[in-house]
């Protein structure tokens, strides 16, 4: 598979949308059931009840929740394009 400079950058975009997509189904599972937050990151850590370190959920705000896609977006596109250009460099 030969990329070129417009693959990388649409490699860049899938990995924005595909993080954006999974950061706002956190989001609503967030907002639906605050509880399930605390569930799913003690399954994630092997079982440590998290309840302890962290303060309770706190009400969502949408605004946040955009500046939080923003910036997911941003860091992801870079992480996409450098995984595009790495991918591209270990073909030679």
């Amino acid at each position: 598979m030969r990329t070129t400079r417009g693959s990388r950058l649409a490699c860049g975009v899938s990995a924005a949308v595909t993080a954006v997509l999974l950061y706002l189904a956190c989001a609503l599972v967030v907002a639906w059931s605050p509880g399930a937050l605390a569930a799913g990151l003690g399954v994630i850590v092997h079982g440590l009840s998290l309840t302890g370190l962290s303060p309770d959920v706190g009400e969502l705000r949408w605004g946040a929740v955009l500046i939080g896609s923003l910036a997911i977006a941003g860091y992801a596109f870079i992480a996409g394009v450098l995984f595009a250009t790495v991918h591209r460099w270990m073909e030679k």
